[in-house]
This record gives structure tokens, sequence and C-alpha cells, in this order.
């Protein structure tokens, strides 16, 4: 078992992830969104946010083989595959958070 702290961008690289059928879906309140952005806020510059824990299963072979979607992914460009077991609001949320950014930046507009 890893117990390392990662950046969501190492998280990312070259994994697929899946949340389980017994997981409950999506449900922050507003109140859990404002408290992770009045986190956020507070950061100091260049200062990490500790997301807290995140528990993963790896996904059997077997059960790949059956995501007609997913597994080419996995097969060909050899993505591990995982389960999300706990930390699913919160990456969630991260993943939303992002892809809200993205989509204010305008097309060939770099950050620093």
């Amino acid at each position: 078992m890893e117990k390392e702290l990662y950046s969501l961008s190492k998280i990312f690289t070259e994994k697929l992830y899946r949340i389980p059928d017994y997981q409950r879906g999506y449900a922050w309140s507003l109140k859990q969104l404002k408290d992770f952005w009045n986190d956020l806020q507070q950061l100091e510059n260049r200062k990490n946010h500790y997301l807290g824990v995140l528990t993963l299963e790896e996904v059997p072979i077997q059960v790949i083989n059956n995501w007609h979607d997913d597994s080419w992914i996995i097969q060909s460009k050899g993505y591990d595959s995982y389960y999300i077991v706990d930390g699913q609001q919160r990456l969630t949320t991260s993943i939303i958070l992002i892809q809200a950014f993205i989509e204010c930046i305008e097309p060939n507009q770099k950050l620093n």
C-alpha cells in the first residue's frame, strides 16, 4: 500500500478511474463547495492544498475486458485502472473546478 503525497497531475497521469456501483453519486452541498473554495483562496502563493486520503482499488483485468468504451486506452496505452473507494467527492470537485478554469481561459492564452 502506497502512502505518499501526489499532485493532481501525477494522480491523473496514465490512470483511469471508475466509481464502483456501490458508491453514492456526487453529493457535495453548497456549504461543502464553499468550504473547499475558501480553503483554496486562503492558500499562500505556490503552496499546496491537502485534499485528504484517496483510497483506490485496482480493477481486475476480467472487469476491464468488459469495459467496451474504456478498455482500449487501458490495453493500448498501458494505463492503470482503479476504483475510487474513498475520496470520490473531493476528486470530482477538483475535476469540476479544473474544467471550469479551462472553460474560462481564452484559446492560446498562457497561464503563469
